[in-house]
């Protein structure tokens, strides 16, 4: 299943303004189903207000990219173990297209907000990060399991379902004050997050935002964290 939010905008416009919203109304290739209300001042100081549903042609766009997305992702139940519903992105990266897609709303997404570092969670992190940094020209840092790192490492454990973990990341790697995404295929428990944002968060960095190509909102892994911002693209059934 998509999440897909209706978008609501207002603007108030000027007698110009109006022209151009009497424009957007008239032309269907633009405009097909966005939620808009036009606040309108004459110069006569009379107030017009438009209201319509209205979808602009580039979020048309956009939201095509993220069903094929969806319709790319394979579903496989009982793996690794009985009663899992395992989201397999092998499937989407089989299809050059799709998979670029996807990496472009997430760079659409981030190249104007001044991101210094990508931190990816092993191991499906390690394939959407890579690119995303280099698209906004921002550092890849790699966020490993336990003593898979050569150099010195700073560490954070955490909770599993069935005991704990650790994340590692190099020392150095990253400099207080910066500006970081994480970057990981989905979000289930949040657990694996939460220890990327705090392993971050200890040596200064600002955790901008956290991104995922798939949540399982059942699991409620976004209250996990707290005030930190998620950004996704489709959730599952």
């Amino acid at each position: 299943m998509l999440r897909l939010r209706p978008i609501h905008s207002s603007a108030q416009l000027d007698r110009g303004g109006f022209l151009a919203a009497h424009s957007l109304i008239r032309n269907p290739a633009t405009c097909l189903s966005r939620s808009l209300s036009f606040t309108v001042r004459g110069a006569d100081s009379a107030r017009v207000t438009i209201k319509g549903r209205f979808r602009m042609a580039s979020e048309d766009g956009r939201n095509k990219r993220i069903a094929k997305i969806a319709s790319a992702i394979r579903v496989i139940p009982n793996f690794p173990k009985p009663g899992i519903m395992f989201q397999d992105i092998t499937t989407l990266l089989l299809d050059p297209k799709t998979f670029k897609d996807t990496i472009d709303l997430f760079v659409e997404r981030y190249k104007s907000m001044d991101i210094s570092v990508v931190a990816g969670v092993e191991a499906r992190g390690f394939i959407f990060g890579p690119p995303i940094a280099l698209a906004i020209g921002a550092k890849f840092v790699p966020m490993r399991k336990p003593n898979k790192l050569p150099g010195e490492v700073i560490s954070e454990e955490y909770s599993l379902e069935y005991g704990t973990d650790i994340m590692e990341m190099h020392v150095g790697a990253v400099e207080a004050g910066e500006r970081a995404i994480i970057i990981d295929d989905l979000i289930a428990t949040g657990g694996t997050l939460c220890a990327a944002i705090r392993l971050l968060e200890r040596v200064g960095v600002n955790v901008i935002e956290c991104a995922c190509v798939i949540e399982l909102p059942e699991l409620k892994g976004r209250d996990r964290l707290g005030n930190k911002p998620l950004f996704v693209l489709v959730s599952s059934v």
